[in-house]
């Protein structure tokens, strides 16, 4: 049975576009309108106008929203990049220096054996020498020569020895541009380097002393014009001397390395995020209004909620929680009496406990604790006490 409608049934209103759209005014070339058409056969069709200036805007902003997570994603890849490039070079200067140790090592025995290898050629050849002087006096001078020939050697390799340390000692110095104490640490070296050889000089014998001095600046000594015994001892005792020279320069380098250590791995030395800085460390007016000034112990970063905060430096979390007026904050124990606070984080990533290594992400950008905006709180404590970060922060992540 089909049910028909006559032409009094109720019909839905469908009023036409001309009807919607008054093209008299001049007004309507202002707007874009959007025909909004229900599904069900009752309902009304209406009409919404949007503004050009709206429309244009809306789209503008989306398309600069998508340049700027393009722009952060790039620029994220080449800060992991540039973390694990310096993370390779640590490594390989580490190995270079224990290599060289090693060969050093190796090389000193080597000199060592060969000296001892020496002494008795030359009570040998002084035997045979005093037996038949006339019969082996071209045999005598030969040997001599071939003596020197392996002094020449010894030499050679004693001045190989310490351009390879003054390598190492050019590698760390160039770390002394952006890490302050090592400048001091490589002073004392100096000096100390100075002080061993004025005191083998002082030591050795007065025929020996101007070889010594000409071993220690890269210069081979003079040849000796008509080789005997006597100059032959001399200059195996200007060898001996040097290479105690270098033996004690090894372990004096070995010393203060060690004490470089911590610094080139720990020492904090990055930006934590990427930015400009809005508030300095020191006296500031009251960022909260009312009047007066108040002692800020940082500096201050703004940046997107949610940006990662790396560790500027290695070390191990100290403090990782809630602090009022701080929000959440991590503390990061960089040794030596040096520490790092990162304050207002929307989360903290590392724990307390963790061991941080340089460019690591520890905790997110946010505004909590008493914040006037989502930026990083990032402080440098001396001894429990705040000094201007700046001069700290030489390196960006990349």
């Amino acid at each position: 049975m089909f049910k028909r409608f006559s032409a009094d049934n109720n019909r839905p209103s469908v009023k036409k576009v001309s009807e919607l759209i008054d093209t008299r005014s001049h007004k309507q070339k202002k707007y874009i309108s959007l025909m909004l058409v229900p599904s069900y056969s009752s309902g009304k069709t209406r009409s919404l106008r949007v503004p050009h200036a709206l429309f244009h805007g809306v789209l503008i902003s989306l398309l600069v929203i998508t340049a700027v997570v393009l722009g952060l994603n790039l620029r994220a890849s080449h800060f992991r990049n540039m973390a694990q490039g310096f993370e390779t070079a640590l490594v390989e200067t580490e190995g270079n220096f224990y290599n060289f140790r090693a060969y050093a090592e190796q090389v000193q025995d080597d000199l060592i054996e060969t000296t001892a290898q020496i002494y008795a050629e030359l009570n040998q050849v002084e035997g045979r020498a005093q037996d038949a002087l006339d019969e082996k006096a071209n045999v005598h001078r030969t040997e001599l020569e071939i003596i020197l020939d392996q002094i020449e050697d010894i030499e050679r390799a004693i001045r190989e020895m310490d351009e390879e340390r003054q390598a190492i000692v050019s590698g760390l110095s160039a770390r002394a541009d952006i890490i302050p104490p090592i400048v001091g640490i490589m002073s004392q070296l100096e000096a100390s380097e100075i002080s061993l050889r004025q005191a083998s000089l002082l030591h050795a014998p007065a025929e020996a002393t101007v070889g010594v001095g000409l071993l220690s600046l890269g210069i081979a000594p003079m040849a000796y014009v008509s080789p005997t015994h006597e100059s032959v001892q001399d200059h195996l005792n200007i060898l001996m001397q040097e290479m105690e020279i270098q033996r004690l320069l090894m372990d004096n380098l070995e010393a203060y390395r060690s004490l470089m250590c911590d610094y080139l791995r720990n020492f904090p030395t990055l930006w934590p995020v990427s930015g400009n800085i809005s508030s300095g460390f020191g006296w500031r007016p009251n960022p909260f209004g009312g009047g007066g000034s108040e002692f800020h112990d940082g500096v201050d970063i703004p940046a997107p909620g949610g940006t990662n905060i790396r560790a500027a430096g290695g070390g191990v979390v100290v403090f990782a929680g809630w602090r009022n007026g701080y929000g959440n904050v991590i503390i990061i124990d960089h040794g030596n009496g040096l520490e790092t606070l990162y304050a207002h984080n929307t989360t903290n990533i590392a724990r307390e406990g963790d061991t941080i290594s340089r460019g690591d992400i520890i905790a997110t950008v946010g505004r909590t604790g008493r914040a006037t905006g989502t930026h990083l709180h990032f402080e440098v404590l001396v001894s429990g006490n705040p000094v201007n970060p700046r001069p700290f922060m030489n390196e960006f992540y990349s």
